[in-house]
């Protein structure tokens, strides 16, 4: 009779499939708990690190457990293949917010004034402690901020700054931004603003954003600043935000006044 060793089985390749399938329930019960205030952010900011290290923990030794297997044919290719699935899963938010690292400078406070940017009020009085500063750009931030994005500045229209101003408010209200102070202009020069906050898409992280309208002897004007409460790089969120925002407020102005 012949001797058949038993098949060894690759401990990595089931480690790999273990941490991949924790690492995915681990980030949607962050998700849901955070954006439903359940969770603190410093706290889910660190379930998050953790989420992705064990993903990436994952992925990782599937690769080991890939190679091993090829090398002496142990079992667990399917759990090596499973493992580095899930691992991708979990680590695709991590790998977008890398390229976007990449591609954007390292900003967290964006304005169309970068001179005279709009004030945070409400603000101000929670950004404090681990939060970002509600101070303005400083000139270095200022100068990237101009050159990455020349084509976010102040945007002037025609109408009244009580018309541009209702327009606005609209497009605030429909955006689905908390809002936590709101100035109309008057007919004496009064200018009016805006100011609320706005979530991030997945994770539901908070972003402070001001709107200021400012009437002229022509019409009106108005400028918008966006910056984030938390870490040291927006991924660009900011300057998109805005972008969005006037390209929507321009069609929406023409639409309704022609000019």
């Amino acid at each position: 009779m012949l001797h058949r060793p038993p098949e060894t089985r690759s401990e990595l390749a089931t480690w790999s499939r273990r941490l991949g399938a924790f690492a995915v329930p681990v980030l949607v019960i962050v998700i849901i708990a955070h954006r439903s205030g359940l969770m603190p952010t410093v706290e889910a900011l660190v379930v998050i690190a953790f989420a992705f290290g064990f993903a990436a923990l994952a992925l990782v030794l599937s690769l080991l457990a890939a190679a091993l297997i090829w090398h002496d044919g142990r079992r667990g290719g399917r759990d090596a293949a499973i493992g580095a699935l899930w691992a991708v899963v979990a680590l695709s938010p991590a790998a977008y917010l890398g390229v976007e690292w990449m591609d954007f400078p390292k900003v967290t406070d964006v304005s169309t004034d970068v001179v005279d940017p709009p004030l945070h009020r409400e603000a101000a009085f929670l950004r404090a402690g681990w939060l970002n500063s509600a101070r303005p750009p400083n000139p270095e931030e200022r100068a990237r901020i101009r050159a990455a994005w020349p084509e976010i500045v102040t945007r002037r229209f025609s109408v009244g700054s009580d018309l541009l101003f209702l327009v606005t408010r609209r497009l605030v209200e429909e955006e689905g931004w908390k809002v936590t102070e709101m100035v109309q202009p008057n007919g004496d020069g009064e200018r009016g603003r805006i100011e609320a906050v706005a979530r991030t898409l997945i994770f539901g992280f908070e972003d402070d954003v001001v709107v200021r309208v400012l009437p002229e002897p022509s019409g009106s004007r108005i400028d918008l600043r966006s910056s984030i409460r938390w870490g040291t790089h927006d991924f660009g969120r900011n300057a998109r935000r805005i972008r969005d925002f006037l390209d929507e407020l321009d069609r929406r102005v023409v639409a309704s006044y022609g000019r």
